[in-house]
């Protein structure tokens, strides 16, 4: 590959590639440092909102909006790749729930943690979110 044709693939894709080594160092932490993570925002919530009750449901929907939000994230940046390269950006959909399912795949084997199959459909929700976003935002 030409150092031009290096330069052009990494300035389009690196905010994807970016994302997904993220993502991918988040899956690998075994559940207790996860908990940790996700505990952190959870008492944030509950300090600036003390009558919250169910902190159980509270830990759920923080992950959850997680997985939705850092998937909405690698669906615009995908989308914005795809189009750069030609390519229709609704392909990133199709690549975002692929790594989405790799992603649980690979959290099965991190102690602690399993692969669930609603995950990578909210994970796929997500992004199609994000290259809804980036198709409105890009169309002409």
């Amino acid at each position: 590959m030409e150092l031009k044709t290096l330069g052009k693939f990494f300035r389009t894709w690196y905010p994807s590639i970016l994302l997904m080594i993220i993502i991918f160092i988040f899956s690998s932490a075994p559940a207790d440092d996860s908990n940790r993570q996700s505990g952190l925002i959870v008492n944030a919530i509950t300090f600036l909102f003390p009558n919250l009750k169910d902190v159980e449901s509270l830990v759920t929907i923080v992950r959850k909006i997680a997985h939705f939000t850092e998937y909405a994230i690698l669906g615009f940046f995908t989308a914005r790749a795809f189009k750069l390269s030609k390519v229709s950006p609704w392909f990133s959909v199709l690549a975002c729930a692929i790594y989405a399912g790799s992603d649980e795949l690979h959290q099965s084997f991190i102690p602690g943690r399993s692969a669930e199959v609603k995950d990578v459909v909210l994970d796929t929700v997500g992004a199609t979110f994000g290259v809804l976003i980036y198709w409105l935002t890009h169309r002409k």
